[in-house]
């Protein structure tokens, strides 16, 4: 496992910001553009293109008045997000903002590369009050090298500005399927270990000068042996309990950075589980933000009505990853970085 140089003391003040008394990482996520379209979208019976910004500025409050206290960070947009709701985030509270622009772009084999928000610049997220910047790119290792030539490019060239600004990179990368697998469930989700973990491990090189990883969980519950009698099952088993197991030590074993795990979109339910998986392996925490919130579009526009349902349904559903959460391990105690408040201040 590559071991990286210690952070700076602007990186490590942040990182502490963004965690809790224990080192924990417990951070909620509200930067989705795209996708909280589509949720508008499929409710309304309308285009993506014609949600409206407010719509999404008005979810973005809501979301962030009634569980930022509850989180050590909170990832917004700088678009919507982070405008709308600056005076809602808590002091102590840790600030994300996404460096990417929503969506990707296609090409015709089914790849996927990522595009930046050029004009919002480490330097700037900085000087705007952020503590880290979340960077999401797509990867999958037989796409084509000119694609995962772009996809590795971007990292590092915006490791780079971050390592300037002492911005800390929060990388998340999220793989997707190609050729046969693309239509068949069951394959992705035999071929998602592998995926994820070669995710882990390419972006672990020092060279991306990546500081926490935002991962996939490395397997998916839903065709899982034992798992078969929960609500989320999709009647299918293709690995047993043992295997996810496997799956995730060999994560860790990736991951030459601290890691975090995403919620995918998947239900309350299946991602505690997913959680106490991941940290039983190493994990430092969660970062995640559908599985608290996304119901609460169906209630829109009526912001007395979304505000109840976040105080009744989000704001447990954050209890209960906040319980899942004490077992993470601090990411100070990584290999990475054990010793790295010592190591930082020790440095001339």
């Amino acid at each position: 496992m590559p071991i990286p140089d210690s952070l700076t003391p602007g990186k490590y003040r942040r990182l502490k910001r963004l965690s809790d008394s224990n080192d924990r990482f417990s951070m909620l996520a509200i930067d989705q553009r795209g996708s909280l379209r589509r949720m508008f979208a499929r409710k309304d019976g309308t285009d993506p293109s014609e949600v409206a910004p407010e719509q999404l500025r008005q979810v973005k409050r809501v979301v962030t008045r009634a569980v930022a206290p509850m989180a050590s960070g909170l990832l917004t947009d700088p678009l919507y997000g982070y405008p709308a709701s600056m005076d809602l985030l808590p002091a102590s509270n840790g600030v994300l903002l996404s460096g990417e622009e929503t969506g990707y772009v296609g090409t015709s084999e089914g790849e996927r590369r990522s595009r930046l928000l050029e004009e919002w610049s480490p330097a700037r997220m900085v000087r705007e009050g952020a503590d880290a910047l979340k960077l999401l790119i797509y990867h999958h290792p037989d796409a084509s090298e000119e694609t995962c030539r772009h996809e590795q490019n971007i990292v590092a060239s915006v490791g780079e500005a971050c390592e300037e600004a002492g911005l800390p990179l929060i990388l998340e990368v999220v793989t997707y399927p190609l050729g046969e697998a693309a239509d068949d469930a069951a394959l992705q989700a035999r071929k998602k270990p592998d995926l994820v973990i070669d995710a882990a491990e390419t972006f672990s090189d020092p060279r991306y000068q990546v500081d926490v990883l935002k991962l996939e969980f490395p397997a998916n519950l839903k065709y899982v042996e034992e798992y078969q009698d929960a609500a989320f099952a999709k009647g299918t088993a293709v690995y047993d309990r043992a295997a996810v197991e496997q799956a995730c030590a060999r994560l860790d074993q990736a991951a030459g950075v601290p890691w975090v795990i995403l919620s995918s979109g998947v239900g309350m339910d299946e991602f505690v589980e997913t959680l106490k998986f991941a940290n039983g392996a190493g994990a430092s925490g969660f970062l995640c933000g559908r599985a608290v919130w996304k119901d609460v579009v169906d209630y829109a526009p009526d912001e007395d009505a979304m505000t109840r349902f976040m105080e009744e349904v989000g704001k447990p559903r954050v209890e209960r990853l906040l319980e899942a959460n004490t077992t993470a391990r601090a990411w100070t105690e990584h290999p990475a970085y054990q010793d790295v408040g010592e190591r930082v201040f020790a440095r001339e």
